[in-house]
């Protein structure tokens, strides 16, 4: 039995669902790790910001991979 291609509707919500992990996961990693950070070392608003831009930078450019990849871009 021939393997039909996924339906366009259904893999377009999964390319969806993806970004949206591929985006939040860094930014709210990196954020607890900036929270962490500035509590150990006294430094508050630092390291939380920092670790936000980063996971901002690391989270488009993964998206980026994964649309690029996806043959979307």
């Amino acid at each position: 039995m021939k393997r039909q291609p996924p339906n366009p509707v259904w893999a377009n919500l999964a390319l969806v669902g993806q970004l949206g992990f591929t985006i939040a996961v860094p930014i709210i990693l990196l954020a607890v790790v900036g929270t962490f950070l500035d509590g150990w070392l006294h430094t508050r608003p630092l390291f939380i910001l920092l670790g936000l831009l980063l996971g901002l930078i690391s989270g488009i450019y993964g998206a980026y991979r994964l649309l690029k990849n996806s043959q979307v871009l």
